[in-house]
């Protein structure tokens, strides 16, 4: 009977991770959504910053928590942001973001201009 209680236990938040995901995706779709972290992106390109140097970078990152009322530790290892989303019981789930550039020297403009 426990087993059967741990699997019901198990199902359950499997559903609920299937929601939860469908109201993401749904959430994502929009508009509005779209535009924002297009805006975000932009802004992270805009000044790119090697490892441990990323000041700008982590400001707009903690800038965008803090609007969105989200609570973070800072600094993590120099200048990184840890924040926990939700209520803390399952389902859980972790993501994960480099926000470091790579020194990347490009000898050839015509190349730069065709991707930036």
């Amino acid at each position: 009977m426990q087993e059967y209680g741990r699997l019901w236990r198990l199902q359950g938040a499997s559903e609920q991770l299937t929601s939860l995901t469908g109201e993401l995706i749904n959430a994502a779709r929009e508009q509005e959504f779209f535009q924002w972290l297009k805006r975000v992106r932009r802004r992270i390109h805009e000044y790119p910053e090697v490892a441990f140097e990323e000041f700008k970078t982590s400001e707009l990152i903690r800038s965008e928590l803090d609007s969105l009322g989200i609570e973070y530790r800072w600094p993590v290892a120099k200048t990184g942001v840890v924040a926990s989303v939700g209520s803390g019981v399952q389902p859980w789930f972790g993501l994960r973001a480099d926000m470091d550039a790579l020194q990347v020297q490009v000898q050839n403009f015509k190349f730069l201009l065709l991707f930036t």
